[in-house]
This record gives C-alpha cells, structure tokens and sequence, in this order.
C-alpha cells in the first residue's frame, strides 16, 4: 500500500509540473504572439506613414584607396577613376557642433510639440572621396554628426551619409565645385521624405536638364596655375531635374515681404548654380497641388538649394531661406505662415564655420517687414514648373514710391528693369529720356532774358 501510494502520488506530482509547464508554454506562446503582432502593427503604422525604400546605388571604397593628391591652395586635388577632383579638406571643431546642437534644441524648445524638427547634416565631398594616404590629414564628419544628434532633443536627425555612400560612384558631387548635383539632394531628399512620413516622387517624375557638360564650377577662383590645369581637363556635366508636378514659384525680399512669381529654374550660362530660382539669394515660397495639411521650411546654405523642387509631391507649401539673406524673424514667420515641418539642411562645412552663429540671428532677430504672405495661394490649371500665370516677364511694383512713376523689377542681379507710368510700363532710358526733355522744354519757359542762365542752372531729375 505504502509502494502505491508513493507511486501515485508521484504521478500526480508529475501532472501537476506537466499541466504547469504546458501553462507556461501556452503564456509564452501567447506573449510571443501578443509582442509579434505590436511589431506587425508597429511596422504596418510605420509603413503607412512612411514610404519604403530600397537604397541601391552605385558605391566604391575611396576611402580605402590610395591616390596622387596637389594641395593647390586651399583646394585638395586627387586623381581617381582616371579624373581630377577637388575637395575642401574637412577640420572638425567641437564647439560650432555644440553651438549648432544647443540652437537646434532652442528652436524645438520655442516651438513646442506641434512642430516637427529636421537637422539634415550634409557631408561634403571629402568625406566621400577622400583616399585612405589623406585620412589622417582631415576630420571626421561624421564624428561631428554623432556629436550632434547626441545633443539634439525631441529633434529628429535625417542621416544621409550611408546614402550618398551607397551612390558615390555617381555623379553626385562635382569634381571642379564645392558642393554636391542636384542627383544627390534627390537621394537626399528622399531619406527626408521618408522621416516625415509624406510621399516622394520618383525620379522618372521628372524632367532631367542637362545645359552643360563643360561646367568648371566654383573651385577655380580658388587654385594656382597648376590646380586650374588639372581641373579643367575634366569638367563636370551640369545636370538639375525639372518636377513635372504643377507648383508656382513666389519670390521674396530678404524681409519676407513679396515680390514677384517666376520661374524656379533659369539657366544661367556664366554661373550654372546660380540656375536655382535666380542663384538661391531669394526667400522662397513654393505653392503645389499636394493636398495634405503639410507645411514644410527649408533653413539652408548652398546645399539646400537643390533640396526644394524634390518637394513638391510632398508638401503643399514650401518655404525656402538662406542663412546669409533672411531679415525676417523664422519662429515668427513659422507660426504666421502655419508651418509644420522645419527642416535645417545645412552642408558639414557650414556646421564647423563661423556661419553656424547666424542660425541664432534668424531665431531671435526682429523682423523687418510685416510677414504677410500676399503671394497668390491657388496654383493655376496653366502653370507648371514655376511658369507664371498672367505674365510674361517677372516684374513687380515698388510699392514703397508715392510717385506716379514706379520702378519695375526683375529678380536677379540687376533689379530695375522698366518705369511703370499711368500704367504702362516703359524702358528706363526712355522714361529718363522723356523727363530731359520735359526739364529742357521748363528750362525755355522759364527763361528770363534778363538771367544769365547756363546749362548748370536748371537740374535734370536724376
């Protein structure tokens, strides 16, 4: 009996650590499954707020290459692939990284949670072509991006280093010029895109202009005789992308007040960079048929400059100011104009250049206009890639004369362009012309023969 009773007593010991370890297998399985289907429904949410890429291109380790290297100046000039190229050699600063991180904070921190912020830290060329018997001469941009986005708060880092890696064997940086094509701000761009949870066209939704294959860009005012040989053997085809997307282009002054709309892309033969809506040295608005309650602000450099058209199947609005040019106060014209998306697309070389104070100057600057967006709001069934709608020439009224004769102006680097009288515009030396004329005819009226006038007497209105 007592054998019996041990024996079932053991049984029922073993069912019970039985029925105990399948409950824990069944609690396991359910909680596997539970954290299996977060991550389903983390991914789907993910997804459905955010494109999906794949990032293929066509990459090569430069930076474990050796190559013949000319310090011509302050240019570094390597020969790789057969070809020349330049590049400014990167030193890192800690304390411009720091500045920059700390300002990034205080605009986030001035804004508040219903604005999203993006720093977009753009490599430049050295970084990506820099040949491995060069490395130790030059910092480490990324280092300096690490730096960053351990400082940054509840701001969000668009990382695009791994990307213009994976397509450095193209043509995404030219070899005479400083700064990068217009190929890698597409790449770029999409890596925003894909951060702020918004659509991004294809590159086939665009138009690829090529006005150049002889372009010498904006290294060879930097070299010595030697330098500008070995560049100019081989330059650089000039290539932007023309959206097909509809959007109008509204050009500002520096203080944000409205001058004109025009075209986003005018080819300008003697300086090819400059073919970004009048070479990027105007506040920018860009208005496109995307209906989806977004806003987004470009804070750029040079480098920003070719970000903006990859936009506008983004965005609704797109607003674009260049650190050296603004006069307008940016938190002010951010919630004025309803923005929702800050994005600081600024290259490497500006992060660790005295530059980097002026994002403060925008943050806390008075503005000196009025900050009232009267551009039009509604892109016409007519308009595409910034064509304008009623007008053939881009021209706009100097409201500020109380004079019936009111200048004409063109955007560009010369303004005056035509004399708008009772409503009828004429050239400049017409409209001088005409008032000679008129001060000679008042000259002869007033003539008193007992004067002794002489030509100097009487002033032309100059």
């Amino acid at each position: 009996m007592k054998n019996l009773f041990i024996k079932i007593t053991a049984l029922a010991v073993c069912a019970a650590v039985t029925l105990s370890l399948s409950a824990c297998s069944r609690d396991n399985t359910d909680k596997t499954d539970a954290a299996e289907s977060r991550l389903e429904t983390a991914d789907t949410a993910s997804q459905s707020s955010a494109p999906v890429f794949n990032d293929v291109g066509q990459h090569k380790d430069y930076d474990k290459e050796t190559a013949e290297c000319y310090q011509s100046y302050s240019v570094m000039i390597t020969t790789q692939d057969g070809k020349n190229r330049g590049f400014d050699p990167f030193v890192y600063q800690e304390e411009f990284c720091e500045f920059y991180g700390n300002e990034i904070n205080a605009l986030k921190d001035r804004l508040g949670v219903k604005y999203n912020v993006y720093s977009m830290i753009i490599p430049s060329s050295c970084e990506l072509y820099c040949p491995s018997n060069k490395r130790s001469e030059v910092g480490s941009q990324q280092e300096a991006v690490k730096y960053v986005r351990d400082m940054l708060v509840n701001v969000d880092e668009v990382n695009v280093f791994d990307t213009l890696s994976n397509h450095n064997a193209e043509n995404i940086y030219y070899r005479t010029d400083s700064r990068w094509s217009s190929l890698a701000a597409y790449y770029a761009g999409r890596v925003f895109a894909n951060a702020a949870g918004v659509d991004y066209a294809d590159i086939s939704e665009y138009s690829e202009k090529t006005p150049s294959s002889e372009y010498l860009g904006n290294f060879m005012d930097r070299l010595d005789p030697k330098g500008y040989e070995m560049l100019e053997k081989n330059p650089d085809t000039f290539v932007y992308y023309e959206p097909k997307a509809k959007f109008d282009t509204h050009y500002y002054d520096e203080e944000f007040e409205y001058l004109t709309d025009g075209k986003f892309f005018e080819v300008n033969k003697d300086f090819l960079y400059d073919s970004y809506f009048k070479g990027g040295y105007y506040c920018l608005k860009l208005s496109t048929q995307v209906k989806n309650g977004r806003k987004l602000i470009i804070v750029k450099d040079d480098y920003g400059t070719a970000l903006a058209p990859f936009f506008t199947s983004s965005f609704e609005e797109i607003y674009v100011v260049d650190i050296d040019y603004l006069n307008a106060n940016l938190v002010e014209m951010i919630e004025e104009f309803k923005i929702t998306d800050v994005l600081y697309a600024l290259s490497a070389d500006t992060l660790i250049s005295t530059n980097v104070y002026k994002l403060e100057t925008l943050r806390t600057q008075a503005s000196h206009g009025t900050l009232e967006d009267n551009a039009p709001e509604v892109v016409s069934e007519e308009s595409a890639d910034g064509k304008k709608k009623s007008s053939d020439s881009d021209i706009d009224l100097d409201s500020d004369t109380e004079s019936e004769a009111q200048f004409v102006y063109d955007v560009g680097v010369n303004n005056a362009v035509g004399i708008m009288v009772d409503s009828e515009v004429v050239s400049i030396d017409e409209y001088y012309s005409s008032l000679e004329s008129s001060a000679e005819e008042e000259y002869i009226d007033d003539y008193d023969e007992e004067d002794d006038y002489t030509q100097d007497d009487y002033e032309y209105y100059d």
